[in-house]
């Protein structure tokens, strides 16, 4: 009979795991590639948030949930207040924690930290503590601050932080070759996907398609943000036209029916929305790209930092526009439509295959491990045996 092998990583989020979106993906995948390279690892998350001030016994009670992790589907195993995951966190040899900037709690961590750990810390986007933490942290060689892009490393380096990039988006498994499918001249179906907030731009591609002919289409596909001002925007700007419809939340086997019916993949994001209100950074990533690319879409973008990172890494620069510029997405729409089938499939086929070098999650925790300034100790099957010896 085999012994189960004792876990010698931890990744922690600190933003609750069950309800998923990207950020929220990004973690059980990390976690996921680690147990796929035969790294025995523990998954924890935050149950729910808490204040970002919260007092030191307050937050020491604040419970974690472990999880157990089945091919990106996690269920609870137990839940432990954080003084508790703090009294097991010196048992790991490497702790990566994810949304290192939502909590005090990453600090309490870093406090626990014992000299021989190695602890990453990722970052999604989610960063209350931000100035808290750049005043507070003290770097020394067994902390790394990875971030999941070039752009968002640069942002934390600004910061004071010094930081290096890992990334990652699409296991290998899930890059699909696309039928042939045939189409009149002139016609092209694309999709918007994502939470319909007013930053990811959706109004722009719905202006940008009710001003094309009938032959293109958009279907954008993603569930409410609570943001009601701004879905009835959305519904006005659509009513305009019978060429955009908006699912809004669609079971998986609806939004794989619509993936498969699309040509082009349409991420808008932007600084500035509809109303002018300025945002300082729309998306640290763009997994919804690469996942669209995954899927034979052709990406078409707005070109903020991290979509460009992306495109220049898969050769798809000619398909950016200028962020919420009509005319210029309607100008890419249009060349994407005026390509033959066999044309579009070889740009895709080409990206593709450079996606696979830089973005593969398959690779990813031993990519991982060598990153950074410090050299990451090797984990291997019997580390377990290494720590009772």
């Amino acid at each position: 009979m085999t012994t189960p092998q004792m876990p010698v990583a931890a990744v922690i989020s600190q933003l609750p795991l069950l309800v998923v979106g990207g950020g929220e993906r990004f973690t059980i995948n990390a976690h996921l590639s680690a147990i796929r390279g035969g790294v025995p690892a523990d998954l924890w998350c935050v149950s729910h948030g808490q204040p970002d001030d919260a007092p030191h016994a307050s937050r020491m009670e604040q419970p974690y949930h472990r999880l157990r992790n089945d091919a990106g589907t996690v269920a609870v195993v137990e839940t432990v207040p954080l003084r508790e995951l703090l009294r097991r966190q010196a048992d790991y040899r490497i702790v990566h924690i994810h949304q290192y900037l939502r909590s005090a709690t990453t600090l309490d961590m870093l406090a626990a930290a014992s000299p021989w750990q190695r602890t990453v810390l990722t970052s999604h986007g989610c960063e209350p503590i931000a100035e808290l933490f750049v005043k507070t942290f003290e770097g020394h060689p067994g902390v790394e601050i990875i971030e999941v892009s070039r752009y968002a490393a640069a942002r934390a380096t600004a910061r004071g932080l010094a930081a290096s990039h890992v990334s990652a988006a699409i296991w290998e498994s899930a890059i699909r070759e696309r039928p042939a499918r045939g189409r009149r001249p002139g016609q092209l179906n694309a999709v918007a996907v994502g939470r319909l907030l007013p930053h990811k731009g959706f109004d722009v591609a719905i202006e940008a398609v009710a001003g094309m002919p009938d032959d293109v289409t958009l279907a954008v596909i993603g569930p409410s943000s609570g943001d009601a001002q701004y879905e009835a925007r959305l519904r006005k700007l659509a009513a305009r036209t019978t060429s955009v419809e908006l699912t809004g939340y669609v079971a998986d086997d609806v939004r794989e029916a619509l993936l498969a019916g699309a040509d082009v993949l349409v991420a808008n994001s932007s600084h500035d929305d509809y109303r002018g209100a300025r945002v300082e950074q729309p998306e640290l990533f763009g997994l919804v790209i690469l996942e669209g690319l995954a899927g034979g879409l052709l990406p078409i973008a707005s070109d903020i930092p991290s979509f460009r990172e992306i495109a220049e890494e898969v050769g798809l620069v000619d398909w950016l526009y200028p962020e919420r510029d009509v005319a210029a997405l309607q100008e890419r729409l249009a060349a994407a439509a005026g390509l033959s089938l066999g044309e579009r499939q070889a740009l895709v086929a080409a990206a593709t295959e450079r996606m696979r070098r830089a973005f593969l999650w398959d690779d990813y925790w031993a990519r991982l491990e060598g990153q950074g300034a410090a050299v990451w100790p090797r984990v291997a099957a019997d580390t377990a045996r290494d720590r009772a010896a």
